[in-house]
């Protein structure tokens, strides 16, 4: 069974609207970064200083991710128009079917996208490591 290169690029455009709108929303809810000390200005106590903070950061977290997924989302609509759609981008063999239905996104083979998995941990290790 072939890829149906349509129903997909629909269901990337509407994980890209979707997307773009929970963006929107977290950037209307905190506008700019806010560090401690500016949010512990006024007559708040400690506690709701800390939960504000916290809250903050959550958002900023969920923005960076969402960011970042939308990201991959727009280029693989790229990928559809360069008529590379379905392919890894590493080798060019296809993608299965399977992962495409559950992660239309997807630029890369399981095989290629779990040794750059892998590269990123070692990463993490070498800069633990160094703040140790």
């Amino acid at each position: 069974m072939a890829i149906d290169i349509a129903r997909m690029k629909e269901r990337l455009q509407a994980k890209q609207r979707e997307l773009q709108e929970q963006i929107a929303g977290l950037t209307q809810a905190t506008p700019t970064p806010t560090d401690p000390v500016e949010i512990s200005e006024g007559p708040q106590d400690f506690e709701d200083t800390a939960v504000d903070f916290l809250e903050m950061q959550q958002e900023q977290s969920l923005k960076v991710n969402e960011q970042a997924l939308l990201t991959e989302v727009e280029q693989a609509l790229k990928r559809i128009e360069q008529g590379t759609y379905g392919k890894c981008v590493v080798d060019g063999k296809p993608i299965p079917e399977k992962r495409l239905e559950a992660m239309p996104w997807v630029a890369r083979c399981v095989k290629h996208e779990e040794q750059l998995e892998r590269r990123n941990l070692s990463r993490e290790e070498l800069y633990d490591a160094d703040t140790d």
